[in-house]
Order: C-alpha cells, then sequence, then structure tokens
C-alpha cells in the first residue's frame, strides 16, 4: 500500500479517518506490505496483508491469509480495537469466491484488452484520462486499472474478491496506482473522485442498481460517472437458454471442474473464429462470414475465450437491462448530461456528469 492512499480513504462503517500502522515495508518502493488502518471515530480496524488494505469483514477476508496475518502480527495489534460486523450475505460471498478464482487463474493482460477497453468507454478517449483521479469500481484482474494509469490517471482499483491479488501483481510496477480489497454497498472512500467506472460489474451483483447509487455518491461534482453492463437486447440466447437452463447446472459446480469444462465452449468459439477468418480473406466467401456465430472473439487469443466462458457459467448471479432502466439509473443518482449507447448491440454504456454531492 503507497502511503499516499490514505488520502483517499476513510471508513467503510462510519466514514471517519484513518491511522496508518506499518508492520512490514519495501525498502525499493517504500510501500507498506503488512500492517493496519485504524479508525479514529469507531475504533474499528482493518488490515493490510500482502500491499492491499482489506477493508471488509474479517469473515470476508481469504482465512487462510488472515491467519497467517494474525499468528505474525498479533503482538502488534492494541487491545480495546473493534472488528467491522461480519457479512450474512450468502450470495456476496458465492460471487466473490468464483471471481476470486476466475481472474487468478485467467490473470494475464493480453495487448488486444486495449482496444477492447477503449471499446467499452467510448466516446471518452486516451486524452481524457490525463492528470485525474480514477476509480476502477469492480477492478478484477486490473486490466482496465492498467491502462487508465498507462494513459496518465491516478488509479484506485478496488474489488470484493480475491481477484485483487492478481490487480496488484498486473499492477505493482504503475506508480500511481493502488489497490483496495472492499464492497461496492460499503465503499471505503472519500467524495474525491474525477471520474469513476465499472465495467461488467454491476450486472452481476444481488442490487445492481444500489451498487451504482453508491458509486455516483463518491464522484465530486461536475464529475463523470461511467458504467457498462449487459443489454438484454440481442442476448435472447443467453437470456433464455443459457441462464434458464444451462447454467442452473454449472453455476452449482465446483470451479476447478468447470474450468476443465469451459475448454469445450472455448474451442466452439475458436473453431468459428478460425471459419470466420477464413472466409474474411477470401472475397468470393466473405458473405459468409457474417453467419458465423462468436466474431466478436476473432481477434482475441484463446485464453480470453476460456475466460470469458467460464465467466458466463461460473457467475452466482448475471442480470440484463434495457435502456430504460439505464434511464432510470441515471435520474436516480441525479445525473446531467447523460449518454446511453450500445455496444455490439448487446450491451449499455451509461456515461453521467454528478450534479451535486449529498
Amino acid at each position: 500500500m503507497k502511503k499516499r492512499l490514505l488520502a483517499f480513504l476513510c471508513c467503510p462503517s462510519c466514514g471517519g479517518s484513518l491511522r496508518h500502522d506499518e508492520f512490514s515495508s519495501d525498502r525499493r518502493t517504500r510501500e507498506t506490505i503488512d500492517g493496519m488502518l485504524v479508525c479514529s471515530r469507531c475504533r474499528k480496524w482493518y488490515p493490510i496483508i500482502a500491499g492491499i488494505p482489506r477493508m471488509l469483514p474479517f469473515n470476508m477476508i481469504r482465512k487462510d491469509m488472515l491467519s497467517a496475518y494474525m499468528e505474525k502480527y498479533s503482538s502488534h495489534i492494541p487491545k480495546g480495537l473493534r472488528e467491522e460486523a461480519p457479512e450474512a450475505a450468502r450470495l456476496k460471498a458465492k460471487t466473490s469466491k468464483s471471481f476470486g478464482f476466475q481472474w487468478n487463474a485467467f490473470s494475464e493482460i493480453f495487448p488486444e484488452f486495449e482496444q477492447n477497453f477503449l471499446d467499452y468507454i467510448s466516446p471518452l478517449d486516451r486524452p481524457f484520462f490525463r492528470g485525474k483521479l480514477v476509480l476502477d469500481a469492480g477492478c478484477g484482474f486490473g486490466r482496465h486499472t492498467y491502462f487508465a494509469a498507462k494513459y496518465g490517471a491516478e488509479v484506485i482499483g478496488f474489488d470484493l474478491s480475491d481477484a485483487v491479488e492478481a490487480a496488484y501483481r498486473n499492477c505493482r510496477g504503475l506508480k500511481k496506482v493502488h489497490i483496495v480489497q472492499g464492497d461496492i454497498y460499503k465503499p471505503p472512500f472519500r467524495k474525491r473522485f474525477d471520474f469513476i467506472m465499472s465495467i461488467g460489474v454491476l450486472h452481476h451483483l444481488p442490487d445492481p442498481e444500489k451498487g451504482f447509487l453508491r458509486l455516483a455518491e463518491l464522484s465530486r461534482t461536475g464529475k463523470p460517472v461511467f458504467a457498462w453492463v449487459y443489454g438484454r437486447e440481442g442476448r435472447w440466447f443467453k437470456v433464455y437458454v443459457v441462464e434458464g437452463f444451462i447454467r442452473q447446472l454449472t453455476k452449482r459446480t465446483p470451479h476447478r471442474a468447470l474450468y476443465y469444462m469451459c475448454y469445450i465452449p472455448a474451442s466452439v468459439y475458436q473453431l468459428s473464429n478460425a471459419l470466420y477468418r477464413f472466409c474474411e480473406k477470401r472475397p468470393a466467401l466473405r458473405p459468409l462470414g457474417r453467419f458465423f456465430p462468436f466474431k466478436g472473439y476473432a481477434k482475441f487469443p484463446f485464453r480470453v475465450k476460456h475466460a470469458d466462458a467460464f465467466d458466463l457459467l461460473a457467475t452466482p448471479v448475471n442480470n440484463y437491462y434495457r435502456r430504460a432502466d439505464m434511464e432510470k439509473w441515471a435520474k436516480d443518482a441525479g445525473l446531467s448530461g447523460v449518454r446511453i449507447t450500445q455496444l455490439g448491440g448487446k450491451s449499455w454504456r451509461l456515461l453521467g456528469i454528478k450534479r451535486h454531492n449529498g
């Protein structure tokens, strides 16, 4: 954890300021590796483990990691401090476990992800990020955090799951990146952000609109908020077949077994893409290309197809939205200058400006 991060953090329980105690550090980068954050108001405390502040109830932190930390540093922790109340939400824990497995198994950042990121955030572009403080809510393994920082932003990548471990590894060489483990419903941040983005995350939450509203509250007045979510339009197969039948089995399948099972759909994507590219290179066959499914994956390596197959089949919840839903989100969040656009006819991009802070 970079000490500068402390200026942006607050207690997720009461909003109080935090005291930083360091137990071990990286001499080269001067970052805190292990330590703790203590709220000056409510006296709750949060561990810093392996360079990442864990702003969660202890029962939401990986047990083996927390046990090793407590065994090593129990004598450093003052008596009388309070812990965050235990989290009882079963669905939230299942979602965290699913994405923790997924993004540590599929943690590579491929060059193709850069254009993918720019497609997601359009009409914004590279120069937009220069000099801004950005929150990447639901950062996963850090692919969007990485590119936003590359374009000149100071970025806080934020996720509930153990995917933060992969995000920390992928972004550790970037001086203006911070990684935090925490809950979108109880974000541990002050209202200082110039831009908040959530890409491919909110539709997996138990209450997606509530998550979006909590994020919008963190934006500074007059600053943009962005979300990308699944659309219902153009997704009849996923909405009615995958959700209605296939996922009823696969979301109950152990993650390791499903990882290997997903080689099958990924191979179908790969074969379809190979046939599509074959037709595209031959003018006489080019009209046939439009009949092949999964064309959007043609530019990506096999590992991305494997990861997306797992993402589709493993996550406990997938929600799909219409344009009217996005309009309601924007209105409820108090956004102005709202732009709602489609990406590929199958998803929605919502961009708006925060009018005021409550």
